[in-house]
């Protein structure tokens, strides 16, 4: 359950990033705006317990999900 929700937060996020850099991961587009560089990762307690989420980082502008 904790890893269903992990992958659930985690998909949630990469979409997030997609959206805010203006193409999927991983392909080029001239609507792009910025870069992924890597992933943060930060501990969230649930009820579940505690999963570990991967928030993208992105240059030259950040990521705040």
């Amino acid at each position: 359950m904790r890893q269903m929700l992990g992958d659930f937060i985690n998909q949630i996020l990469s979409a997030q990033a997609d959206t805010v850099c203006g193409a999927d991961y991983g392909t080029t587009s001239d609507n792009r705006v910025n870069h992924r560089n890597g992933y943060r990762h930060r501990r969230l307690d649930t009820q579940v317990g505690t999963v570990d989420v991967a928030i993208p980082k992105l240059t030259p502008r950040f990521f705040l999900p």
